[in-house]
């Protein structure tokens, strides 16, 4: 990723909520084209320490260069923030925040493509009430059945941070861990497909929400910064 890729974007950012168009973009209601400051260094090193591990280059960039959270894709960027329960995502000045995310938690393996196939084997297993001989019988297997399977759905979520609310139930995430780290993936559990990746890394992400939007309301200029590399 070059040195270059955040340079005027939180200029760019801010200038959307000027132009008289800005409130009929999807998600503006939700964050306003607002940012949130630029993080310090040492805050970042303090939250990579809770972490675990060192933030993905684009998105630790984005961080100390163009805001800690806000518009963004979708109703905004979730923010990272210190609280005496330590380091975690909240959705600080969003009006519809997606789910926070501790840090200890996103540091975690992420293994959501490995327990998806798990899921897809335990959801064929769904007990039927015909197949017990009594109703309390079939209570107990379908409730160790449905336990089972929220523990795995609450388990997709480890090695990522709930980065965007994008309505309805679904978000879009940032993994943190493992060989898909620095990618986002779309969580759409609600619609029974699970978590997927979206194909890009966060810079592509959200440089490429930005220039949808400037198109959008006709704002592109020679100025705008396309996506890095291919």
């Amino acid at each position: 990723m070059s040195e270059d890729t955040w340079t005027g974007i939180r200029e760019r950012v801010l200038r959307l909520a000027e132009h008289p168009g800005a409130g009929e973009v999807f998600g503006a209601q939700g964050h306003g084209f607002r940012l949130g400051p630029v993080m310090r260094e040492e805050e970042l090193l303090s939250l990579e320490a809770a972490l675990g591990s060192e933030l993905p280059a684009p998105y630790r960039s984005f961080l100390l260069r163009v805001g800690s959270g806000g518009a963004g894709p979708h109703y905004g960027l979730m923010t990272p923030v210190a609280s005496d329960g330590g380091w975690r995502w909240t959705g600080i000045g969003l009006a519809f925040p997606a789910q926070s995310t501790p840090a200890e938690f996103a540091g975690q393996p992420f293994v959501a493509p490995a327990l998806q196939d798990e899921l897809d084997a335990l959801d064929a297993e769904e007990p039927e009430k015909d197949a017990f001989a009594d109703e309390e019988t079939f209570r107990q297997a379908y409730a160790a059945w449905d336990a089972r399977y929220d523990e795995l759905c609450d388990a997709q979520e480890a090695g990522a941070v709930f980065l965007s609310e994008q309505g309805c139930g679904y978000a879009s995430l940032l993994v943190t861990t493992g060989p898909h780290r620095g990618t986002v993936w779309d969580d759409l559990r609600p619609m029974d497909r699970g978590i997927e990746p979206t194909g890009y890394d966060f810079a592509h992400w959200y440089l490429r929400w930005l220039e949808r939007t400037e198109q959008r309301l006709a704002l592109t200029s020679s100025a705008s910064t396309p996506p890095p590399g291919p």
